[in-house]
């Protein structure tokens, strides 16, 4: 087995840490996204957020 010197243990780790970031921001994005598109066609999971008015 081959033991990582310190410089690559930190830099492994400062690529985990971007890579961890990257990972959250981009699914606070798709999470935010998602809403938007919920918004705009007036569902959440499939269901109205109110009810529809009925029509006579």
């Amino acid at each position: 087995m081959y033991q990582l010197t310190n410089e690559e243990r930190k830099e492994l780790r400062r690529d985990m840490a971007e890579s961890s970031a990257w990972a959250r921001a981009e699914l606070k994005r798709r999470r935010e996204e998602k809403a938007k598109q919920n918004a705009e066609h007036g569902t959440n999971n499939g269901s109205t957020a109110e009810p529809s008015p009925k029509r006579p």
